[in-house]
C-alpha cells in the first residue's frame, strides 16, 4: 500500500479519498453516539443563534470563532451532530491535501508522494474524539493555511501579501484556539530561515496577526461585553488548568500508537539522506513546530483525546521517513504499516467490544448518556446547577451558565451580595422552566433569592424543580 501511493498518479488521492471515507464515515453516520463536547457545542450555538451574546449571555470560554462556527451551524442545521461531524472530516481531508501539497511543493521528503496525506487520515481517525469538531480542529486548520504560506516565501523571496496573510491566518487560529497563539514562535523561525528582512517581515506578519483581534475586540467593544471577553475568552486560557473526559491513562493509550510511530520515525532520521540545503532546513522547522505542539498541549485546557490532532503533521512529515530507508526490504515497511492500519481500525470500530475492554478505555465518560434520569424532562429550557450537561441532550439552555466552572464563583458564593446580585440580574427576567439542582442550592436560593427562586416547586424526590409562575 506504501508503494502504490508514492507515486503521484491522479488515481492515487482518488483511492486515498475513497480509503478515507470508507474508514470513516460508517462510524459517523451508523454506530457513533454523541459526545458532551459536540453536545457542548450544539447548545452554544443554539444560545447564540437564539441572540444571545457570546461571554455576555452566555458564560463559556470557547473562542470567538469557533462559537461563531457554532452559530452558523445551527442556523444551516439546527442540533445536527451529523452535520459536525461531516465538517470535521471534510476540516481533516482538506488539511492533509493542504499539507501533504505544501511537502511535495518544496520537495522536502527524498521523493514526492502521497504517503503524507495517507498517514494523517489514518491516524486522523483512530478515535471518535477526533470525529468531534473542536475548536483545536478549527484552528489547525488556520495553521496549516499560515504555514502554507510562510514556505511559498521561501520560493518567492520577500512578499508583503504572503507574510501578512500568513500572520493573518495565525490570528484566525488564535481566535478558534487561543493557544495557537505560540505558533508565532514558528513563523518567526520560518522567516528567519526562508525570508530576506527578518524585522520588516516579521513586523509585516505581526500586523497581519492583530488584525483579525482588533476587529473581535471592536465588535466586542459596541456589543458592551469587552469586559467579559477579555475574561472569559482571553485571560481564563492563561490559567493552565486540564479538564480531562477521559483519564489520562486512558488518553496515553489512545495516543500510543501514533506516539509509537513517531518516536520511531524520529529514530529512522539518520538511517536518511536528504537531499539540498532547503530540506535540511524544513527539518529544523519541523523539530520547531514539535516544541510548538508542546507548549500548545501544555497551555490547552481540553486535555482529551481530540489533542491527537497536533501530532498529525509531526507524524506525516517525519512518519515518511520511518517508511523510506528500507531499500529493497521495502515489504517490511508494507508489513508495519498493514499492522499500523489494523491497530487503528480495531481502535476506531471496538470489533465484537472487545478492544475497549482490553485496553481498559470507557468512552461512555465523554459519550451523552441516555438514562432514564436525564429523560425525565424534554423540550423545556433549563439550567442545570452542576457539571452534568446529559440533562441538556433533549432540551435547551434557559440562563447564562452553560459550564458549571463559570457558573461556580456565583453559585458557589451564595454569602456574597455580588454573587446574589449577579444570579438575580441573570433569571429575573427570563427563567427557566426547570431547574436541575444537582448540587442541592435550591433550598438556600429560595430563602436568600425568593423573587426568582420562589416561583419553583419540587418534582417528587428527584433533584427536578419546575417552574410554576
Amino acid at each position: 500500500m506504501i508503494r502504490f501511493f508514492r507515486s503521484l498518479f491522479p488515481s492515487r488521492w482518488v483511492v486515498l479519498v475513497l480509503l478515507f471515507l470508507l474508514i470513516r464515515l460508517p462510524l459517523l453516520i451508523f454506530g457513533l453516539p454523541a459526545t458532551l463536547s459536540e453536545l457542548h457545542h450544539v447548545l452554544l450555538g443554539e444560545r447564540l443563534h437564539a441572540g444571545f451574546t457570546l461571554y455576555q449571555d452566555v458564560y463559556d470560554t470557547t473562542a470567538p470563532l469557533s462559537a461563531a462556527v457554532y452559530w452558523f451551524l445551527d442556523m444551516v442545521a439546527p442540533r445536527s451532530y451529523l452535520m459536525h461531524r461531516l465538517l470535521a472530516t471534510f476540516l481533516i481531508g482538506y488539511q492533509a491535501f493542504l499539507l501533504n501539497y505544501v511537502f511535495n511543493r518544496n520537495q522536502v521528503h527524498p521523493y514526492r508522494s502521497y504517503v503524507p496525506a495517507l498517514l494523517y487520515m489514518l491516524f486522523g481517525s483512530i478515535f471518535f474524539e477526533l470525529d468531534v469538531l473542536s475548536p483545536l480542529l478549527l484552528g489547525h486548520t488556520f495553521v496549516i493555511l499560515a504555514v502554507y504560506s510562510l514556505t511559498a516565501i521561501s520560493k518567492e523571496a520577500a512578499n508583503a501579501r504572503r507574510l501578512f496573510k500568513a500572520g493573518f491566518m495565525l490570528g484566525l487560529a488564535a481566535l478558534c484556539y487561543l493557544p495557537f497563539v505560540w505558533f508565532l514562535f514558528l513563523g518567526f523561525f520560518a522567516i528567519i530561515y526562508f525570508a530576506s528582512g527578518a524585522f520588516r517581515s516579521t513586523l509585516l506578519m505581526l500586523t497581519g496577526f492583530v488584525f483579525p483581534f482588533t476587529v473581535v475586540l471592536t465588535y466586542f467593544l459596541y456589543q458592551n461585553s469587552l469586559g467579559p471577553f477579555l475574561e472569559q475568552g482571553l485571560t481564563w486560557s492563561w490559567q493552565f488548568s486540564f479538564d480531562f473526559g477521559l483519564p489520562m491513562a486512558q488518553v496515553m493509550t489512545v495516543a500510543a500508537l501514533p506516539l509509537g510511530i513517531l518516536v520511531l520515525s524520529f529514530l529512522s532520521l539518520p538511517l536518511v539522506t536528504l537531499g539540498p540545503n532547503y530540506q535540511a532546513r524544513f527539518l529544523q522547522i519541523m523539530l520547531i513546530w514539535t516544541i510548538v505542539v508542546v507548549l500548545v498541549l501544555l497551555n490547552g485546557h481540553d486535555a482529551s483525546a481530540k489533542g491527537l490532532v497536533l501530532l498529525l503533521p509531526l507524524i506525516s512529515y517525519f512518519g515518511i521517513f520511518l517508511f523510506s530507508w528500507w531499500g529493497s526490504r521495502l515489504w517490511i515497511a508494507e508489513l508495519l504499516f498493514l499492522v499500523v492500519v489494523a491497530a487503528v481500525v480495531a481502535v476506531r470500530y471496538n470489533p465484537l467490544g472487545l478492544v475497549y475492554p482490553a485496553l481498559r478505555l470507557q468512552p461512555e465518560l465523554v459519550q451523552v448518556r441516555e438514562a432514564p434520569k436525564y429523560q425525565q424532562v424534554k423540550g423545556q429550557q433549563l439550567l442545570v446547577l452542576g457539571p452534568d450537561l446529559n440533562y441538556y441532550q433533549n432540551n435547551s439552555m434557559g440562563s447564562p451558565y452553560l459550564r458549571w466552572d463559570l457558573a461556580k464563583p456565583y453559585f458557589g458564593r451564595l454569602s456574597h451580595y455580588d454573587a446574589l446580585f449577579t444570579i438575580l440580574q441573570d433569571l429575573r427576567q427570563n427563567p427557566p422552566a426547570y431547574i436541575i439542582d444537582q448540587q442541592s442550592l435550591m433550598p438556600e436560593l429560595q430563602y436568600k433569592l425568593p423573587l426568582v427562586f420562589q416561583r419553583y416547586e419540587k418534582v417528587e424526590n428527584g433533584p427536578i424543580y419546575r417552574r410554576v409562575r
